[in-house]
């Protein structure tokens, strides 16, 4: 009888160390899946490699060197082998070494951007004034279960 309990109770043992460690082993794949995708290029982050309409980018700037200044440049692609300018950040190491920023990729008929149609596709951001190399992020055709929103044409 002795036997059969202390039998019981090393299978719950293992069988509870087992369920530790496949959960400790799901967390660790949760956070290198986050962790691979960001961007990053110097001190410039961004969160993620792909994106939805509708979904906000956000840059983290982190140990900015004080002589580094410039600009971030986003352009959006018109086809596969071209882009145009569709938004400048400044930057400034002396003003700021650490800072975030964001920005939505939106139709506008001020930046003649009709359409969703005009924002899909890979995007990159370069670093004007510095040797940094270009990032680029997709931006998908579709948008997020919580979205509501019909990103209809403006022009």
């Amino acid at each position: 009888m002795v036997v059969i309990i202390i039998g019981i109770i090393i299978i719950g043992i293992i069988i509870t160390a087992s369920a530790i460690l496949l959960n400790s082993n799901q967390e660790k794949s949760i956070e290198q899946i986050w962790l691979d995708q960001q961007i990053t290029s110097g001190p410039f982050t961004i969160n993620n490699s792909q994106y939805n309409l509708g979904e906000k980018i956000f840059i983290t700037v982190n140990n900015l060197p004080e002589n580094k200044k410039g600009e971030m440049v986003f352009y959006r692609p018109l086809n596969n082998t071209a882009w145009a300018e569709y938004k400048v950040l400044a930057f400034n190491g002396e003003a700021n070494s650490q800072f975030n920023l964001y920005f939505e990729p939106q139709v506008s008929e001020m930046r003649e951007v009709c359409s969703t149609d005009q924002l899909v596709g890979t995007w990159i951001i370069k670093f004007i004034g510095t040797q940094y190399s270009d990032m680029t992020f997709e931006l998908l055709n579709q948008t997020s279960s919580w979205d509501e929103r019909t990103f209809d044409p403006v022009c």
